[in-house]
């Protein structure tokens, strides 16, 4: 019997993404290079529908599955296309990347994954972690130093202490993963403390050109968010293509890390008035 697709809109998309434990479910971006490139869904394996029927093999038959494009018609296609293979729980976007209003990232598939590829271990991927959270809270202190209104500099000067606290919980994991103590981790990410490359792979001047140079209160958390989502993209790339079970398994804890930190700045814009 032939798997039925289930349609579901952009709200139960996100409660579905929201819920799902990261590793036990598949995202599918079935759209073009040069579409996807320009934003995406954090982890989204991408796969452009005329190639879909070659590459099933990288797909994993026993996990729930969301297909989506830019206006959901190619989606629906290939999930039909995956439910006469065999594949069982099958989801498409409705209204596709046209209708979503979530966390997106930007850039092509392999964008940001050379800064983790020396990273061979599970302490050397929390050090490496937490090197880009410094370079990420000093980025967003020089933007408070330089913003127009004091609005704006309050914020990036709260975001940088968002960054701060992440980087406790970073030096906490890797004692507890290592057994070691507060002075090893410190020895250890010694040669991260100048490092340039902010969360999700990506340098200070690159996520401007990206993002745009905020100029408000609004953008400056659009330009948090959009972060924070590109650190989660990238953890997820990374382990969607990682054999090793102990350095697939940090990095989930990575991208999970990112996604709670996300939804931090959800609940923060939620209760801000006039954004």
């Amino acid at each position: 019997m032939v798997a039925s697709v289930q349609q579901i809109d952009p709200v139960e998309a996100g409660k579905f993404l929201a819920e799902a434990r990261l590793g036990a479910r598949t995202l599918l971006d079935v759209r073009q290079d040069f579409e996807y490139a320009e934003g995406h869904l954090p982890g989204a394996l991408h796969i452009p529908l005329p190639e879909l029927s070659e590459r099933l093999g990288e797909l994993d038959r026993h996990l729930p599955l969301l297909v989506y494009c830019r206006s959901g018609m190619r989606s629906l296609a290939a999930a039909n296309l995956l439910a006469g293979q065999g594949f069982r729980e099958i989801m498409s976007l409705r209204g596709g990347m046209m209708a979503w209003e979530g966390a997106q990232a930007q850039g092509p598939a392999d964008l940001g994954l050379a800064v983790l590829l020396e990273a061979d271990t599970p302490a050397s991927l929390i050090e490496r972690a937490w090197g880009m959270e410094l370079s990420l809270e000093r980025f967003y202190n020089g933007l408070a130093a330089h913003a127009a209104n004091p609005e704006t500099a309050s914020l990036f000067t709260r975001f940088a202490g968002f960054e701060e606290k992440h980087r406790r919980t970073l030096s906490e994991i890797w004692i507890r993963l290592t057994g070691g103590d507060k002075a090893g981790f410190e020895s250890a990410v010694a040669v991260h403390l100048e490092m340039q490359t902010l969360e999700g792979g990506v340098g200070p001047q690159d996520y401007l050109e990206l993002l745009g140079d905020p100029s408000d209160a609004a953008a400056a958390l659009e330009l948090a968010m959009a972060v924070e989502a590109q650190a989660m993209d990238l953890y997820l790339r990374r382990s969607a293509t990682q054999s090793d079970p102990d350095l697939r398994r940090t990095l989930l804890l990575l991208a999970e890390e990112e996604r709670a930190h996300l939804k931090v700045l959800g609940t923060y814009a939620d209760g801000r008035s006039g954004l």
